[in-house]
């Protein structure tokens, strides 16, 4: 049963008892002919029938209130499903693109990690890598800061926004060997990843992108 139909149930049984209540007290007696019934129902009719129908008038209001209450949840748990699918796509993504080899032995991860330094491995190799790894890292970071505003800026969004910034960070120390156009995404990747949308200067190659 639900249990939201339950004050609604109670408040017309009080107007019931409440109508029955008032006939007996004031002289009524109970009604025996089919006269005496017309009567008492003329009576019954004229008090609580009004009453009745601004109770179910409400309880359809509210009703139709609860509907699309749910109806907005459901859009807005769709809507998050479909950013963290995207986000989640994104970040497969990029988990292949760290792999692109830019030497016989290395895969790009290697670098970034510190495993290998960038001087010893090819440097087209390393540049055409680390485009694609920052092409997609800043589609990453834009689909987090559209999650933000579109769905939540709490403990899901910071596990998201964790995965860009240590990407991010890794990938600081070589954003000489990123092609020029690129170079300005790191800023704005930091921007995305924190929830900003202008800085007075730039600061995200001084510090790490990671929040505490």
């Amino acid at each position: 049963m639900d249990l939201s139909v339950i004050p609604y149930v109670l408040a017309g049984l009080a107007v019931v008892i409440g109508t029955l209540a008032f006939y007996f007290g004031y002289g009524g007696t109970a009604p025996g002919t089919p006269e005496e019934w017309a009567s008492f129902g003329t009576y019954a009719g004229g008090v609580a029938g009004p009453l009745l129908s601004f109770i179910a008038l409400i309880a359809v209001a509210q009703t139709i209130s609860l509907q699309r209450a749910m109806l907005e949840q459901d859009r807005a748990r769709q809507l998050a499903d479909q950013h963290l699918r995207w986000l989640d796509a994104l970040y497969r993504d990029m988990t292949e693109a760290v792999a692109w080899p830019v030497s016989p032995d290395h895969p790009l991860r290697d670098v970034l990690d510190g495993v290998i330094a960038a001087s010893e491995v090819e440097e087209k190799r390393l540049k055409a890598g680390l485009d694609n790894l920052m092409r997609l890292l800043s589609q990453y970071c834009q689909a987090v800061d559209l999650y933000r505003d579109n769905i939540s800026e709490f403990y899901d969004l910071r596990i998201y926004a964790d995965r860009g910034a240590r990407l991010l960070d890794a990938i600081k120390p070589l954003h000489g060997n990123l092609g020029t156009m690129f170079q300005p995404t790191i800023e704005f990747c930091d921007m995305h990843l924190r929830g900003e949308t202008q800085r007075a200067t730039p600061e995200a190659l001084a510090r790490s992108s990671r929040t505490p």
